[in-house]
């Protein structure tokens, strides 16, 4: 008989795996020191996840060698995963529910996600994303499907092959559900037919003499449901004391009761729009956003993409456009291009220069420079050399690329991005830009990175797809407003799109962008703005030291500095970044190929 012993980790020195030493008291390590931490311990719990299937499946393979008959056995209700789930629940002190799904998970790592299951090892997931991978590869029959989802899966979680490096659990399940309706779509329809049977009202009980009520529908209705209840509430006035969680649970009830919905500020100069007139004004506005290629209408199985939800199979995205109330509009990413590199002799002097509005007074123009300078883009940044001809070549000696990313900004306001750079912009992140938040892309401001200058645009960052990021209100008021936060976007080399955030304790995260599959060709464009960033001929990022002659504000000066701060990354990016991505890429998959090695039972 084996008695559980005490827990021995409070004597354990874990300075070896990253962490600090018991010894070292808290209040004497930075910021840093405590990120480096936390990250140890988030490694640590995937590196156990991994160990605890890898002796959940040992206790599976004891109870199969001990069995006198397994046949016979696997058809009892003890059977062998129950013998074991409870042996699990004794030594996890868990329930028995916990437990059997433990080792339906562990068998799972085993038979149908080795790949996967071996990126836990390298602390990259822990068993929370693993389980939500299972969940959406359940229904893939075909093994050498399942051994295709499992590789491109593996791959992508190591950040490889259109693969993001910072993924919270819905982005994990967001990524296993695509690859699952692009490789085995009978699989996907299954699984959505089968949740689309099960829709239900479900009540509950709560305290305090309260219930909850939840529906199951489409993920299309609900957000529609969920954008009118929005719609409802946008009509009260300032001075109702509700907050909006409980202004939509009244509204939805007065909606189900069909009774009035009122504002509850009890005053006699109330302003609330709450009429069925007014309501019906609003709701008409409503707007669901799905993004698809146009091969997935006419009965391709490339994925689309659903805002506030994330992938949808090709299936789901024709039976959302049969509907009645669907509109479907066509774009084309070359709208956004200019057709031919075009010398300064073909500008239009007059749209050149109407960039914005009017200073209010001389002196918010430098003096040297009352206007922007007549070789500025139309989205107020400075046209690299290789813009002023087909015959320019850049500064590497590399032909300019024939297609430029160009027509971004509405040109009757600078600052606002046309549609379909609002579009792109929104659909290629998917939700707020900031990790770990799930905030739908359609319901964030669109950010300019580099801050937009309003009164002399060439000096600001352009409204460009290289330079907007959506951000919920919050994070945005964050970047706004805390002093030392950070965020930055780029484009690699091979095209990809790069996002970073730095926290004020100097912690930063970078990622890559997670729906980029939905814009293929975007890869092989390339804007003004990027390639003035090559030649070393782009917008000015001067620091505070070398603005002008003059006084500035603090928010200029902050506006500087964090140029400045961008550009340092980008050239410390840009040195050596083609040879350090080779280099990763050959660590990971020799360390990739070096755990698939391991020996140690069951593996």
């Amino acid at each position: 008989m084996t008695k559980l012993a005490a827990s021995a980790w409070p004597k354990a020195d874990l300075a070896s795996v990253g962490m600090p030493s018991s010894s070292v008291s808290l209040a004497e390590l930075s910021t840093g020191d405590l990120a480096e931490a936390v990250h140890a311990i988030k490694n640590g719990h995937c590196y156990l996840d991994w160990r605890l299937f890898q002796f959940a499946l040992s206790m599976f393979d004891h109870a199969q060698a001990v069995s006198k008959n397994v046949a016979v056995t696997q058809r009892s209700i003890l059977d062998l995963e129950a013998q074991t789930a409870l042996e699990l629940q004794m030594s996890l002190d868990s329930t028995d529910h916990f437990a059997r799904s433990l080792l339906d998970d562990a068998v799972c790592a085993r038979d149908r996600l080795p790949a996967v299951f071996s990126t836990m090892r390298l602390g990259l997931i822990d068993r929370a994303r693993f389980h939500r991978i299972v969940a959406e590869t359940q229904l893939v029959r075909d093994d050498e499907t399942m051994a295709l989802i499992d590789q491109t899966l593996a791959l992508q979680i190591m950040g490889l092959r259109g693969g993001v490096s910072s993924m919270s659990i819905t982005k994990t399940g967001h990524m296993a559900r695509r690859l699952v309706a692009e490789y085995d779509p009978d699989a996907e329809k299954l699984d959505r037919d089968r949740a689309k049977a099960s829709r239900n009202v479900g009540f509950q009980a709560l305290d305090g003499g309260m219930a909850q009520i939840s529906i199951t529908a489409t993920a299309e209705d609900v957000r529609l449901v969920r954008q009118l209840l929005d719609a409802v509430i946008a009509g009260l006035c300032p001075e109702d004391p509700r907050t909006k969680a409980q202004a939509r649970s009244d509204a939805a009830i007065a909606l189900l009761q069909r009774t009035p919905f009122t504002c509850q500020c009890d005053s006699d100069g109330c302003t609330a729009q709450i009429t069925d007139v007014e309501l019906d004004a609003r709701a008409a506005r409503i707007v669901v956003h799905v993004l698809c290629d146009a091969t997935t209408l006419d009965g391709g199985d490339q994925c689309g993409y659903l805002d506030g939800y994330g992938p949808i199979s090709g299936d789901h995205v024709r039976q959302i456009a049969e509907r009645d109330d669907s509109v479907i509009h066509q774009h084309d990413l070359n709208d956004l291009l200019e057709p031919e590199a075009q010398s300064d002799n073909d500008l239009d002097e007059a749209a050149v220069h109407r960039k914005g509005p009017r200073p209010d007074s001389p002196d918010e123009c430098r003096a040297d420079d009352p206007r922007p300078d007549p070789e500025i883009d139309e989205n107020g940044a400075a046209a690299s050399a290789s813009d002023a001809g087909s015959d320019t070549q850049a500064a590497d000696g590399v032909s300019p690329p024939r297609f430029l990313i160009a027509k971004t900004a509405l040109p009757s306001d600078p600052y606002r991005p046309n549609l379909l750079t609002d579009l792109v912009a929104r659909f290629l992140w998917g939700t707020c830009s900031i990790p770990g938040c799930e905030r739908a892309a359609f319901a964030c401001d669109l950010d300019h990175v580099a801050e937009f200058d309003n009164i002399c645009p060439s000096n600001g960052g352009p409204t460009c797809i290289c330079n907007l990021l959506p951000k919920c209100r919050f994070h945005h008021l964050m970047k706004t407003h805390l002093t030392g936060f950070l965020d930055d976007l780029w484009i690699d080399d091979d095209g990809r799109y790069h996002a970073s955030v730095t926290t004020p304790g100097g912690i930063t995260v970078e990622l890559l962008a997670p729906n980029q599959w939905l814009f293929p060709q975007l890869a092989d464009l390339r804007c003004r703005h990027q390639l003035a960033q090559q030649s070393a001929t782009g917008s000015a990022a001067s620091t505070v030291d070398q603005a002008p002659e003059r006084s500035q504000t603090r928010t200029a000066a902050k506006h500087a500095r964090r140029r400045a701060e961008r550009k340092a990354n980008y050239e410390q990016r840009a040195v050596g970044q083609a040879r350090r991505q080779a280099a990763e890429e050959a660590a990971a998959w020799d360390d990739y190929e070096a755990k698939r090695a391991i020996g140690e039972p069951p593996f």
